[in-house]
């Protein structure tokens, strides 16, 4: 009897377990409700425990944090640069969120009743007395500093300034001075500071009986002063932070952590106590739920499984029996109107339908095993190819295995040898062929398919049917084609040749032998490039073993006189070695004295560094009237050309000065430009040594610096009304003094600059010159140069600094950049210098104030 829709449903499963559940909510809702007053303050209770979990968690991240600040950040100079540390931020947000916790324990009415008010105000005073004990750690680590920061990198800088000073000091006593220094770093032992004064009042003695330059000695002892400040006031910053052996902020920290971690304990055994007590008696109420909950589902799991479980063993045992026949016959049905019964009628149909699928699965086995021995045979033959190296004997065992899989009429492979396509082949009968083709002949497939790289397929060649090949010749004319395959040989390395398969039936091949022969076309080009190399290897190393022999015998003859050459070439090599060295000197002897450059500034720097023994960087000054002209040069080359051409340069420089009442930089350099090309006679031999270079003139009576340059730039550091710096680069033209005149640019003449040294709304810091030696330099971490943004940007940190610690920077900066991993590719010349120069009105040199003059405040 067929069913209504409504009367289904009732009979359902789905209806039997829903009624089934809700007789089951029933009862768990009437416990629910008993349980859930009880529960709700054994959860006040759990929340309080946890919570005071997590603030304990977060004082272990604290410590954790201030390890790691103590072991880490304090030697990381990025936290001495922005004064910031991620460590230091972290612990300090912990510290507010445990702040705010505290705060909500308080309005906690579980915590009232538990009665742990007191011990909470005393963990919130411990707390806050972390926190003013750790700012007081990182502001007195950011004063002690590290390396080049702080206190330490005050106490390098001066020591470095010392050591860079050019002045001839017992470098015994430097080293030792640099030793004691390391020892007390090392061991935190406040003995080595007065070993360190000891040394330092050797060095000044030193200083006083070794220096005639009077500028020499006050600069050399205000740096060794500085220095032993500094170091006295590094001992003094350990000794405030602690360390073995000597309490400080670093021991007190760790007793406020000890004081805060045993008050959160005992709060947590307090609120653990008062928890325990509720949870005894939810423990009973759970038990009580327990047992009727189990009571309940016991009496209905016994009801569900007498009206279910016999028809669903039923189904189960058919599906068995169904299985071991291979899927023949019918399952058991079961004539309900439940689910189990439209499962039993759903499993006949899917019975069905596996029955009609059974032959298409038979169908594509054999499928699969048919292209599996195809894939077989591909390899196979791959593999008979692959052990020839010889190209014979590879198409030879080609044609032979291909034979065996495959009809065709004629078989051949071209090799490309020197613009020529060569052929070697066989056809059906076995009959061996060799021919050639030119790779310029395009009236034929085997070329065009080498030319274009793409495969030609042509089932019916000679029928009626077009197609675009039809006007092309095959490999061999004489015998008839009708189905052509044309495939290129191409390995990863280039183009080798092609493949040419006829058979004189149209449509002779299917799709599936096509794609064969591609797969197989891939162990001919590897074996055949192999091949190719090869042979091509014989033949080199015949030719190069005949080359090796005949040189031989020329060599062996050569021998006696190559060594007595080598003698005489090093015997000549250390003389030109001397001369050089004597060069060196009597460049250095041209330069102007550092002494010198600094009585016409109020402070001056040279940084010279030559990239060989004698250079082609220079630098000249002469004073003459109220006018001072500096000039700083970058001559062709370097070495001993440019050694020539520097001496070359100042010589007509001071030529020039010493001729005429006064030109300024741009007729300096219209002139030098003049006279370098005829001392040179570039116009006749073709000369292009040249340089590059910059002049300024400063009138002391006008209050005026005018500049010109050649292909040199000049870098003024300003400060505006507000004491903001910035940087201006003066140009120079995009023209060399001397070399190369180029057809296309006729020469242009030298623009001065005029700067004004007077104007308050942009006063003059310091002023600097240099060649490109230090700009173009290679190094840091990419090996990269260090360019002119970088240089601009240094000149701009150091330009308030006095000019022997600006020195000793730049040199720094330079040294760190090559990484002791870069050579030095050209002459390094940078000069540095203050304007105006300062009158000190009504003292002399005796009674002035050594700082002022050192300009160290």
């Amino acid at each position: 009897m067929k069913l209504t829709p409504q009367k289904r449903q009732a009979k359902s499963i789905k209806t039997r377990l829903v009624w089934s559940f809700a007789t089951n909510l029933l009862i768990i809702s009437v416990v629910f409700f008993v349980y859930a007053y009880i529960k709700n303050t054994t959860t006040n209770a759990e929340n309080v425990v946890n919570d005071l979990a997590v603030v304990s968690n977060k004082i272990q991240k604290i410590k954790s944090g201030q390890q790691s600040f103590l072991l880490t950040e304090t030697i990381n100079p990025t936290f001495y640069e922005t004064k910031q540390n991620k460590y230091i931020n972290k612990n300090k947000e912990l510290i507010a969120e445990i702040n705010q916790q505290i705060d909500a324990f308080y309005v906690n009415d579980y915590v009232k009743r538990a009665n742990v008010i007191m011990p909470l105000r005393n963990l919130e005073k411990s707390i806050a007395l972390y926190h003013t004990t750790l700012d007081s750690l990182v502001s007195v680590q950011l004063k002690r500093g590290f390396k080049s920061f702080g206190v330490e990198g005050d106490m390098r800088r001066s020591v470095y300034s010392v050591m860079n000073s050019g002045y001839a000091l017992d470098q015994v006593k430097i080293l030792s001075l640099r030793r004691h220094e390391k020892d007390y770093i090392l061991r935190k032992d406040k003995a080595y500071a007065g070993k360190l004064s000891k040394v330092i009042e050797k060095l000044k003695v030193d200083v006083d009986r070794t220096v005639s330059d009077k500028y020499g000695r006050v600069y050399l002892k205000g740096a060794l002063d500085n220095y032993e400040q500094y170091f006295h006031k590094l001992v003094a910053l350990d000794a405030q932070l602690g360390y073995f052996g000597n309490a400080g902020i670093k021991d007190n920290l760790n007793v406020s952590l000890n004081i805060i971690e045993k008050d959160i304990h005992n709060i947590s055994e307090v609120v653990k106590e008062y928890e325990r007590y509720w949870q005894n008696i939810n423990l009973i109420l759970l038990f009580v739920s327990a047992f009727s909950i189990i009571l309940v589902n016991a009496l209905l799991l016994y009801y569900l499984l007498n009206r279910l479980g016999k028809p669903i063993n039923k189904l189960s045992k058919s599906i068995h029996q169904i299985v071991e026949d291979k899927f023949q016959g019918k399952i058991y049905t079961i004539n309900t109107q439940d689910e189990i019964g439209d499962l039993s009628r759903d499993f006949n149909y899917v019975l069905e339908k596996m029955s009609e699928r059974s032959d298409e699965i038979l169908q594509q086995k054999e499928e699969l095993a048919t292209t599996y021995e195809k894939i077989d045979t591909i390899r196979q033959i791959g593999n008979k190819i692959s052990n020839h190296t010889s190209v014979s004997e590879i198409i030879e065992e080609f044609n032979r295995a291909l034979s065996n899989v495959l009809d065709f009429s004629l078989f051949m492979v071209g090799i490309v040898h020197e613009d020529k396509m060569h052929y070697q082949g066989y056809d059906k009968e076995g009959q061996y062929y060799e021919l050639k083709r030119s790779l310029l002949d395009n009236t034929h497939l085997g070329v065009t398919c080498y030319n274009s790289q793409e495969a030609i397929i042509c089932e019916d060649f000679l029928g009626s049917t077009p197609n675009p090949y039809k006007h092309l010749l095959p490999v061999i004319t004489h015998k008839k084609a009708a189905s052509l395959i044309y495939l290129p040989l191409t390995s990863s390395t280039g183009k080798i040749g092609v493949l040419a398969i006829h058979n004189d039936r149209p449509n002779a091949y299917t799709d599936v032998e096509i794609n064969m022969l591609g797969s197989i076309v891939v162990y001919a080009v590897s074996a055949l490039q192999t091949a190719v190399n090869y042979e091509d290897l014989e033949t080199q190393v015949l030719k190069k073993t005949e080359q090796i022999n005949r040189h031989r015998d020329e060599l062996m003859s050569s021998n006696l006189l190559l060594q007595g050459t080598l003698e005489e070439l090093e015997k000549k090599n250390s003389q030109q070695t001397s001369s050089i060295q004597y060069a060196k000197r009597i460049q250095q002897a041209l330069l102007p004295n550092i002494s010198m450059i600094q009585s016409k500034f109020h402070d001056a720097f040279v940084f010279y560094r030559p990239k060989d023994i004698v250079s082609g960087d220079f630098y000249w000054m002469e004073s003459k009237g109220d006018y001072t002209y500096l000039a700083v040069a970058d001559c062709t080359g370097h070495g001993v050309p440019g050694a020539f051409m520097s001496i070359l340069g100042r010589e007509i420089l001071s030529n020039l000065i010493n001729s005429k009442e006064y030109m300024t930089p741009a007729q300096l350099l219209d002139e030098l430009n003049v006279r370098i090309r005829v001392v040179l006679q570039q116009e006749k031999m073709n000369n292009k040594d040249g340089m590059d270079i910059g002049i300024c003139v400063i009138n002391k009576k006008k209050r005026q610096l005018t500049f010109a340059g050649a292909h040199h730039p000049l870098y003024l550091v300003k400060k505006d009304a507000v004491g903001q710096q910035e940087i201006e680069v003066v140009p120079g033209e995009k023209q060399s003094i001397g070399g190369h005149v180029f057809k296309k640019k006729a020469y242009q003449k030298f623009t001065d600059h005029v700067i004004k040294l007077d104007d308050p709304n942009a006063q003059i810091e310091s002023v600097y010159m240099c060649t490109d030696g230090y700009q173009d330099q290679f190094g840091g971490e990419k090996g990269q140069k260090f360019y002119k943004k970088n240089m601009r940007k240094l000149f701009l940190e150091v330009s308030e600094k006095p000019m022997f610690e600006q020195k000793s920077i730049i040199a720094m900066t330079i040294n760190e950049w090559m990484q002791e991993t870069e050579k030095q590719t050209d002459d390094i010349l940078v000069i540095g210098f203050k304007l105006p120069p300062i009158q000190f009105v009504g003292k002399t040199l005796e009674d002035k104030n050594v700082k002022d003059m050192l300009g160290l405040v």
